[in-house]
This record gives structure tokens, sequence and C-alpha cells, in this order.
């Protein structure tokens, strides 16, 4: 052996010392691997992301005000639940005014409007729309939702519209704790499969212009109570099951335009005083078990566009 090989030999075991040592240093720093760990996948777009947290909603913007937060949250923890079937572009990484069916107003800004009417819903109604505290239009009409209507929305006191029109699988019973909806305008639950009676606390919403209940399995009488809507101009109550008899409080809808009472089981006669409507332009009650003349006081309708008062149980017509 030369004096030169014992040198060369030392200088490959320090560098293989030095190259071990390193490597060792990088795998304490580096976490330790699960040996029954799973894999991860590629990011598929077929993959439904989870919902954000409700504690972060980077959508609504900071410095936007906290109510606007809240009802980001609300939002959030809803959608799934409304959407059903559909796809809403609701996340945390797009903003509020960009998401489908919400309009944010005010200042501070607050979600004032949810207008998904046609928007291929076949979720069903959260009780946590009822916290969009100033909320004026919730327009969930011509979608396929199911279940109830919330009571919770009888919270919802700055509404001036609820569409949840053609639904046709909306059950149950109506609210009666709409009637506390003070600032309502319209109310449209036509078509849809709502049973139980009209309740009479609906009387006291003294704003509503617009009352459709048409298309439902409604039944028993007509509360007179109805009579009180002084600002009324659309009372549609036809294709249900209702009985008794018509509300003669209704000829004191001095605003009404449109009254429609057809396709039900109504009984006794017309009330006379359904000639005090001056305003009234369609009168519908055709189909019903109505019986006697009609009341000489219905020539008084002078704007009366359309009359319809066929059927059975007519005299002298």
């Amino acid at each position: 052996m030369t004096p030169t090989r014992p040198r060369r030999l030392l200088a490959v075991l320090a560098a293989a010392a030095l190259a071990w040592a390193l490597a060792a240093c990088a795998a304490d720093e580096a976490p330790p691997a699960d040996p029954t760990a799973t894999p991860a996948a590629a990011p598929s777009a077929a993959t439904p992301v989870a919902a954000p947290s409700a504690v972060s909603c980077a959508a609504a913007k900071p410095g936007r005000g906290p109510g606007l937060a809240e009802d980001c949250e609300t939002l959030l923890a809803a959608r799934d639940v409304l959407a059903g079937d559909a796809v809403l572009n609701w996340s945390a990484g797009t903003p509020m005014d960009q998401w489908d069916g919400v309009t944010i107003e005010g200042s501070p800004p607050r979600v004032s409007v949810l207008d998904l009417a046609e928007s291929g819903l076949t979720g069903s109604i959260p009780s946590g729309l009822g916290r969009l505290a100033n909320l004026r239009v919730l327009d969930l009409g011509g979608n396929r939702l199911t279940g109830s209507i919330s009571t919770w929305l009888s919270g919802l006191t700055n509404l001036r519209v609820l569409d949840l029109s053609y639904n046709f699988r909306l059950r149950g019973n109506i609210p009666s704790g709409l009637g506390r909806l003070a600032n309502l305008r319209e109310l449209d639950l036509t078509e849809n499969g709502l049973t139980g009676s009209i309740p009479p606390g609906l009387g006291r919403l003294a704003n509503l212009e617009v009352l459709n209940l048409s298309g439902n399995d409604l039944s028993e009488d007509i509360p007179p109570e109805l009579g009180e809507l002084a600002n009324l101009r659309t009372l549609n109550l036809g294709s249900n099951d209702l009985n008794g008899g018509i509300p003669p409080e209704l000829g004191g809808l001095a605003n009404l335009q449109h009254l429609e009472l057809r396709w039900n089981d109504l009984t006794g006669g017309i009330p006379p005083e359904l000639g005090g409507l001056a305003n009234l332009q369609r009168l519908d009650i055709r189909w019903n078990e109505l019986t006697g003349g009609i009341p000489p006081e219905l020539g008084d309708l002078t704007n009366l566009q359309y009359l319809d008062l066929s059927g059975k149980g007519y005299e002298n017509v």
C-alpha cells in the first residue's frame, strides 16, 4: 500500500459521514409519514367542495359591517339545504354582490333581496333565512321545493314580498305567524299542496295589496278578517276546498280590483255587499255551491270588466 491511499480512504469516509449527517437533519425537520395513510388524490372538478367555515366569511369583505358578515354566514349555512340538486355560487371565495339572486343595499349594507325564482331549487326552505333581518323580498317561486313553510319566516319584519308560488310540493299549513309581517305588500303561495284553514291573522296585514292562495287544498271558511285588508287590490282564493259562505265583510275592500273565488265548495248566496266594491274589475265565483239569485247591487260595479258566475246552484240567471 502506498502512503497516499490511507489519506484518500479517510477523505472518502469523511464525505460519506457528512452526507449521512445532512440527510438525518432533513429527516428530523420533516413530519413523520403515516404508514397507514392513503396517498392524496389530485383535485377533481367533479368533487364537491365543502362549505367554508361560517367563522370567517371572506365574501362579506372586511369593513362592510358585522351585519353583512352575519347575513353571509346565514346564507352559506342555508345554501345546500335550499339548493338541493341545484348549484348556487355562494362561497367565501366569491364576493357576495356576485352571488346568485342576492342583492345588497343600505348603509350599513345588508342583504335586502333574495330572488331565486325559477332557479331549479329542489331542497327545502331553511329556517335560518328568518335571520336575514333586513330582507325586503324573498322570491323562491317556480322551483320544486319540498317540506313546509318555516314558521321562522314570521321574524322577517321588513319583508315586503313573499313569493313561494308554483313549487307544487310544499305541504302543511300556512303559518299563522305570517300575520306579524306588518310591512308585507304581496303574499303569493299559488299552486302548492298547502292544507288546513286560512289563518285569520292574515287580516292584520294592513299594507297587503296582493293575496294569492289559489291552487292549494285549503279548507274551512274564508275568514271574515280578510275584510280588514284596506289596501288589498287582488284576492285570489280559487281552486281550493273552501266551504261556508262568502263573507259580506269582503264588500268593504274599497281598493279591491280582482276577486277570484272560483272552484271551491262555497255555499249560500252572493252577498249584496259586493256591490260596494267600486274599483272591482274582475269577479270570478264560478263553480261553487252558491244558491239564490244575482243581487241587483252588482249592477253598481261600474268598473267591472269580467264577471263569471257560471256553474251550478243559481236561480233566475
